[in-house]
């Protein structure tokens, strides 16, 4: 069985076409493209998201935590509390475990979340350490809106960010025959980059229609689960896509798909076409890298690069996993 996120027609059979019981409260469950739920508490909207770190080691605090909070955000929250669950092997030293709580409250006070709770535990059950968290967030009101064609979609800063810093992290001694030390350690500080908080306050205010943070799958993957959430079809403009240099080196030698390569960071913004200019400058002025990657429509799912178009279908294994292979 493959790594990573199992695919869409797995989890629909598997797990959402199991899901029968409901209540009132909750005003947005499980679902292709959801990243978050969303609960009504008597007027009060309590939005929750959960999400695990399996593919890195590095910084897992610090990713836990964005991770995490980035679902929040995407859904137009503020995080409040995070929870943690921390699984480590019998032989697991206690002084790592200190340094990933020291990290991951590091990072809380960054974001001005709580670490308010979790459980922690020693198990032959994993082989490594496995580190899940659930975020709490609020926001004021739920009101969903409608995707039609000629709207827009906006992506924030570059392909692969949160991909590069793990793989400059966790792989450093595969790349130093390409890249030097000053380009491995550019590509490992995009971690710091890694929040989508202040795109997502800046895209709310000025009429985002809806929003998805990019992670494994890569761009590609997550303009897939935005059009099944949407229910709308994407044309993807490849060629408008920033991407580092390094970026670009780093995947090239490993033969991956930068596209495809888990991208914490950056945001997917759906909008009229009539605000996008204002989104896009808007995000500049705050220093966030912003452009139109492409439109939703009434035709197929596609994406088009170096002028051809292909069928933007399904996305597969991460091109993570595919380095933990090689």
């Amino acid at each position: 069985m493959k790594g990573g996120k199992f695919d869409d027609s797995v989890l629909k059979k598997m797990i959402f076409d199991h899901i029968k019981h409901k209540r009132d409260e909750v005003l947005l469950g499980s679902g292709t493209g959801i990243d978050s739920s969303i609960i009504d508490l008597n007027g009060d909207l309590l939005v929750v998201s959960t999400d695990p770190i399996t593919a890195a080691t590095a910084n897992i605090g610090k990713l836990c935590a964005n991770i995490c909070c980035n679902d929040i955000a995407a859904a137009g929250a503020e995080p409040v509390a995070i929870f943690v669950t921390l699984l480590v092997p019998p032989d697991f030293e206690l002084y790592d475990i200190e340094k990933i709580i020291e990290d991951l409250d590091e990072e809380c006070r960054h974001l001005d979340i709580q670490l308010a709770g979790g459980h922690t535990e020693k198990t032959d059950a994993v082989r490594r350490l496995v580190l899940s968290a659930t975020v709490i967030g609020r926001k004021k009101e739920y009101l969903p809106q409608s995707i039609h064609p000629g709207d827009v979609l906006i992506m924030t800063k570059g392909a692969a960010y949160e991909g590069s810093s793990i793989i400059a992290s966790d792989y450093e001694y595969k790349l130093t025959q390409i890249l030097s030390v000053k380009q491995i350690n550019f590509l490992k500080s995009l971690i710091s980059e890694i929040s989508v908080m202040p795109e997502s306050k800046i895209a709310i205010r000025n009429h985002a229609k809806y929003m998805h943070d990019i992670t494994e799958g890569g761009v590609l993957g997550a303009a897939w689960e935005m059009s099944q959430m949407v229910n709308c079809n994407v044309e993807i403009y490849c060629d408008e896509i920033f991407m580092h240099d390094e970026t670009k080196t780093l995947c090239n030698y490993l033969n991956i798909d930068p596209l495809r390569l888990i991208s914490s960071g950056s945001m997917l913004i759906a909008v009229d076409s009539e605000n996008a200019n204002k989104i896009i400058d808007e995000l500049k002025s705050a220093d966030i890298l912003a452009k139109v990657i492409g439109s939703f429509t009434k035709g197929n799912n596609i994406y088009i690069k170096e002028g051809q178009k292909c069928a933007l279908n399904e996305p597969g294994e991460d091109e993570l996993y595919k380095i933990q292979e090689l």
